[in-house]
Formats: C-alpha cells, structure tokens, sequence
C-alpha cells in the first residue's frame, strides 16, 4: 500500500512538472516570437515562466529522491561495512526530514503571510506561487523515508550498493 501509493505521488509529480516544462517552453518561445515579429513581448509572459521554473524546481528536487538524482558521497560510505553505511544513511535521513521539516513550517508561514499579495503582470495570489514550498517539503519527506527504508532493509540483508 505504501509503496503503490509513494509511485502513484511521484508518477502524478512528475506528470504535472512534465506539463509545467512544456507550458513553460511554450511560454518562452511565445515571448521570443512576439519579441520578433511585433517588436513587443507579454508582460505576463515573463512572470508565468519564472513561477513555473519556481514550481519546476521544488517539484523536481521532490521527486528526484527515488531516482538518486541528488548528489551525494559514496567515497565514505563505500569504504565501511554494510551495517554501519545503514546506519549513517538514517542518520542523514533524519538530518534531512528536520530540515524538511523546516521547510514546510517555514513555506506554510510565508504562504500565509503572502496571501494579500498578487503578482504584478499576472494578478494572481502570491501565496500560489509560494505553495510549492510546504508542499515540496511534505513530497520530499515521503521520499527521503521511503528510500531510506529500501536502502536500509538491503544494506541491512548485507546487499549491495
């Protein structure tokens, strides 16, 4: 059940940050052409792209976990026993659900705080463009323990790598 549901979570984020890619592409080439052709851009056009890199990026840094796509050093972890490399990985694993935990904390109160606030070409809510903060936090959490269990059950068995 866990694990159908952490794929369907990852699988959904990675579709709508896929959508946001593409939306954002569109966005930008918009923007170049109309800077071509009528000598003029959108003002929004700008605007749009940036929040959607915004989104992008969180998104992207969530999902990521299970694809070990961040950086990270092996030269330490390599070089001791199975046992011991599990041990660090929970140790790391819970170092970063504090700081993501931070996050979210952090993220919902500037949401809050930026509610009143709208974009100046696009008129929207700042707090929407903020969301993505606490969001990602929870995302990255779920995935940070959910790998953290994998790896560890098979460095655990005495597995490899």
């Amino acid at each position: 059940m866990w694990s159908k549901t952490i794929n369907f979570v990852n699988k959904t984020t990675e579709f709508v940050t896929s959508t946001f890619l593409v939306v954002m592409v569109v966005v930008v080439f918009l923007q170049i052409v109309s800077r071509i052709i009528i000598q003029s851009s959108f003002p929004w056009t700008e605007e749009l792209s940036r929040f959607l890199m915004i989104w992008l990026t969180f998104l992207g840094a969530a999902f990521s976990f299970q694809y070990g796509a961040h950086i990270g050093i092996t030269l330490i972890t390599n070089k001791i026993p199975k046992k011991l490399s599990a041990i660090l990985q929970m140790i790391v694993a819970v170092l970063c659900i504090v700081l993501f935990a931070i996050l979210m904390v952090k993220g919902y109160e500037l949401v809050m705080k930026s509610a009143s606030q709208v974009s100046p070409a696009l008129g929207i809510p700042m707090n929407y463009v903020y969301a993505v903060i606490p969001i990602s936090g929870f995302l990255m959490t779920i995935n940070v323990i959910d790998v953290t269990i994998k790896q560890s059950m098979t460095l655990w068995k005495g597995g490899s790598n």
